[in-house]
């Protein structure tokens, strides 16, 4: 059954909108609410609109109203907030349409930068120009009603003729503001209005409305032609954004950073140290798991065992801790000593049982909690047809956080890196800005030459050597200057070894040892006296593949004597 009632369920808005604007000559919209959001998927049937007279409510007041009804309840206060408003200076008035300007602003900023946005807000600007997009903004009061007001444009047949229409325009008039969510997805109430009478009512209520208000052009204009979409943006500009974007989650002292406890272990740490921490857990937030790969020396241990403690401290977790039998002493001393809160497992016992297959931690009472993973040496994880690769694979499967402590995540092949990466990242469609963003392809591409591992290993993966700790947190000896405030060829003496230069560890001066390569030269003869070259003589001398020796004729390696020991 015909009707005219639109609620973004059966009925879109948006729908009844764009089928309109064709047939319309000029168009008159008074909001509460204006987003940018609002004017795309529209904007390709205003371009036939000759004039938009968009009428917008000031959002600074209606948040200051709703907060005191909210707030206090009394009727008597919102009254009086609004005959303030209808008594204030024009100053006042033109304060708080400089405040709408300012929301708007923002609004802008946080546009999506699509080809699509950038060609709403170019269209905009070109109806201002144009004299075609008319704005003011309500200031005398609070604008609460959404009414959306055409007048029809003259119409012809094919062959000419004026086409008689059945009233001189349409309206709509409901809850729906001018928002990407007002006219397409909240379940909002509006009706179509039809006739002349009603036609010329609204018009003469928008009208009287409109001549109240504050002229807002300039005020749109200007923010719109310094938006990213209008405004043009020179390479510098863009070479800096992209930069900031890619090491934004690693500055040191950025906004919102994670806030370290001071504590034991967070004492022992060295500033470069810290810096990995932050990082570390910043990553593994991000993306379920990182590895920290700094070279041999670096104190990988202490840095995992402080990622391990905020967690701990933050979230309450339960650390799993598992890694090679020869450090299980280690880490249940970093686990005594720092309080972490977590078990220790060799990774020689993550094998299948007849019992629970690679389920066997998930069953087990003392592993199946813990829900942060630090696997130290996780290159041992390098193939995935393990059992112990497995079982880890199964275990991590549940979404628990991961730390991979390794100086060699790469040993041979990328795939090495794929592999321990698909234990905490296992579905191969990523977020992680990658092209293309699937984890599988990308690592073909780099096995072809195509991609770069480094590219995704950015987002992943902390890694430092030596020379780069001493470049940016070392201390000169001599002058006691930090070596980042020099230059490259002031700091190279440091850097080489001609002039010591030391990091500070517990607020203590410490020095990576230097180290001096010697030649040490052997002599299996002079050390056996002849020995080695006579038992060389008994094993004998390659004499093809079917020379066979008598037994006590020569001495032969035992894996070549196999045979003689299996019966045909």
């Amino acid at each position: 059954m015909p009707h005219d009632i639109i609620d973004n369920r059966k009925e879109k808005l948006v729908d009844h909108i764009n089928r309109i604007l064709p047939s319309v000559e000029r168009a008159k919209f008074a909001v509460g609410y204006f987003f940018l959001s609002g004017f795309e998927p529209i904007q390709k049937n205003l371009q036939g609109v000759s004039e938009l007279k968009l009428l917008i409510g000031n959002t600074t007041n209606r948040e200051t109203l709703e907060q005191i009804s909210e707030g206090y309840k009394r009727l008597e206060l919102v009254d009086q907030a609004l005959e303030d408003i209808r008594l204030s200076k024009k100053a006042d008035q033109r304060q708080r349409a400089s405040e709408t300007a300012e929301n708007l602003q923002e609004a802008v900023a946080l546009m999506d930068q699509t080809d699509e946005g950038e060609s709403l807000v170019k269209t905009l600007v070109n109806m201002i120009e144009e004299k075609r997009l008319k704005v003011k903004v309500y200031t005398k009061g609070r604008l609460h009603a959404k009414a959306y007001i055409f007048d029809y444009k003259q119409l012809y047949d094919d062959k000419g003729n004026l086409v008689t229409l059945p009233s001189k325009g349409t309206a709509i008039v409901g809850s729906s503001n001018l928002t990407l969510a007002g006219i397409s997805d909240n379940t909002e109430l509006n009706v179509r209005i039809e006739g002349d009478s009603n036609h010329a009512e609204l018009t003469r209520w928008f009208d009287e409305l409109w001549n109240e208000a504050q002229d807002f052009e300039a005020y749109l204009m200007n923010e719109l032609n310094q938006s990213w979409a209008a405004r043009p943006m020179p390479p510098y500009d863009v070479y800096m954004k992209t930069l900031y974007t890619l090491v934004k989650d690693r500055l040191e002292e950025g906004e919102g950073a994670e806030i370290l406890w001071d504590d034991e272990i967070t004492g022992d740490l060295a500033d470069f140290q810290k810096v990995a921490v932050y990082q570390a857990i910043q990553k593994i937030r991000d993306n379920g798991g990182c590895f920290v790969s700094d070279v041999v020396g670096l104190g990988k241990s202490y840095i995992g065992a402080a990622i391990l403690k905020h967690f701990e401290r933050t979230e309450h977790a339960r650390p799993l801790i598992i890694c090679p039998k020869a450090l299980e002493d280690m880490w249940e001393g970093y686990n005594e000593t720092y309080h972490l809160n977590a078990r220790v497992l060799s990774m020689s016992l993550l094998k299948e049982t007849d019992e629970a297959g690679v389920n066997g931690l998930l069953q087990d009472v003392r592993y199946r909690d813990r829900n942060v993973v630090l696997v130290d040496e996780s290159h041992n994880f390098r193939h995935h047809t393990t059992q112990r690769y497995e079982v880890l694979h199964t275990f991590l499967s549940t979404g628990r956080k991961s730390c991979f402590l390794t100086a060699t995540p790469r040993n041979k092949a990328a795939s090495d890196i794929y592999n321990q990466m698909k234990l905490f990242h296992q579905d191969d469609k990523t977020d992680l800005p990658i092209d293309p963003p699937d984890l599988k392809q990308y690592f073909k591409l780099i096995d072809n030459g195509q991609r770069k591992l480094q590219d995704l290993l950015v987002h992943i993966l902390i890694r430092r050597t030596r020379r780069h700790v001493l470049r940016w947190y070392g201390y000169a000896e001599d002058t006691h200057r930090p070596l980042r405030e020099m230059s490259d060829i002031e700091c190279r003496q440091y850097l080489d070894g001609s002039k010591r230069a030391y990091i500070i560890v517990g607020g203590k001066h410490q020095f990576f040892p230097k180290r001096e390569l010697e030649s040490l030269r052997y002599s299996i003869e002079n050390t056996y006296s002849g020995l080695y070259q006579q038992i060389r003589e008994y094993l004998g001398r390659p004499r093809g593949e079917h020379y066979r020796p008598k037994p006590g004729q020569e001495i032969t390696y035992a894996r070549y004597g196999l045979y003689n020991l299996c019966s045909s």
